[in-house]
C-alpha cells in the first residue's frame, strides 16, 4: 500500500512538471561574476545576483563599472556581459521536445556584450526564433557568431568643440560582422543578408542597411580569463566571436 501511494505521488509530479508553464523554464543561470550584477524583475523588485542566481523573463539585468557576468541558458547558449551593460530579456522559451516553440529575444540598452548562441536559432526552421534588438536595427541569427557596434549619436543640444571630438570617431549607427554562419541585418523594412567576412551598416531604423568596408577602428572586449573556454578576448573586428556594445 505504502509503495502503491509513493508511485501516485511520483505519477503526480510528473503530470504537474508537464503542464508547467515554459515562462516557468525560461531563464538562465549567473555562471560566471566578476564584480556586482543586478536584476530589476517584472515587479519592480531589485535583486543582486551571485553566481548560480537565476534569471528570468522580464529580468533587466545590470552590471556596474569593472564588473563582467556571464549567463548560461537552457539551450547551451551563453551571454557575457561587459562593465556598465544593461539589457533584458524579453522573451525565453525552450523545449527540447518541440523545436518550433524555440523562441529568444534580448533588448540590449546600453553597454555591450558577447554571446554564443546555443540550440536556438540552430535547430528550428524559424528565422525569427532569436532576435537581438539594438537602438536601430534587429538581427536575426542561425547559429551564427557574429559581432555589433551600436555608436549612438550626440544627445540633442549638447555642443561639442570640434577640436575635442575623438580623431577615430565612428559615425553613429549599427555596425554588424559576420565571422561563421549568416544574419539577416533588418532595417527601413529591409533584410540584408551578412555573410563571413562582411560588415553591414545601419544608420537609422526607417534607412535600409548596406555593406561597407570593415573600419579600421572597431573597440575591443576581453572578457576575464576564467569567463568560459569557449568565449576567447577578441576585436570586434578581429573576427573572433559574437559581440555587441553600445558606447
Amino acid at each position: 500500500m505504502q509503495m502503491r501511494s509513493i508511485r501516485l505521488f511520483a505519477r503526480a509530479l510528473a503530470a504537474l512538471a508537464l503542464l508547467a508553464p515554459l515562462s516557468a523554464l525560461a531563464q538562465g543561470t549567473v555562471q560566471h561574476l566578476s564584480g556586482t550584477l543586478s536584476a530589476q524583475r517584472a515587479d519592480g523588485s531589485l535583486r543582486i545576483l551571485a553566481e548560480r542566481s537565476s534569471v528570468l523573463v522580464g529580468d533587466v539585468i545590470s552590471t556596474e563599472r569593472d564588473s563582467y557576468a556571464q549567463l548560461r541558458f537552457a539551450d547551451g547558449g551563453q551571454v557575457t556581459l561587459r562593465p556598465n551593460t544593461q539589457v533584458k530579456i524579453e522573451q525565453y522559451a525552450y523545449d527540447e521536445r518541440r523545436p518550433r516553440s524555440d523562441n529568444f529575444a534580448m533588448q540590449l540598452f546600453k553597454g555591450g556584450l558577447r554571446a554564443l548562441t546555443g540550440l536556438i536559432g540552430k535547430r528550428s526552421n524559424n528565422r525569427n526564433a532569436y532576435r537581438m534588438v539594438t537602438s536601430t536595427a534587429t538581427i536575426g541569427i542561425r547559429g551564427t557568431d557574429y559581432s555589433v557596434l551600436d555608436i549612438k549619436p550626440p544627445t540633442p543640444g549638447q555642443f561639442t568643440p570640434k577640436e575635442m571630438l575623438p580623431t577615430n570617431s565612428l559615425p553613429p549607427g549599427v555596425y554588424v560582422t559576420v565571422i561563421d554562419g549568416q544574419i539577416g541585418f533588418i532595417s527601413g523594412n529591409r533584410e540584408q543578408p551578412v555573410g563571413i567576412g562582411q560588415v553591414a551598416f545601419s544608420s537609422n531604423l526607417n534607412l535600409p542597411p548596406r555593406l561597407i568596408p570593415p573600419p579600421p577602428n572597431l573597440p575591443q572586449i576581453t572578457p576575464p580569463p576564467g569567463f568560459g573556454r569557449a568565449l576567447r578576448p577578441s576585436a570586434l573586428n578581429a573576427g573572433a566571436s559574437q559581440e555587441c556594445i553600445i558606447p
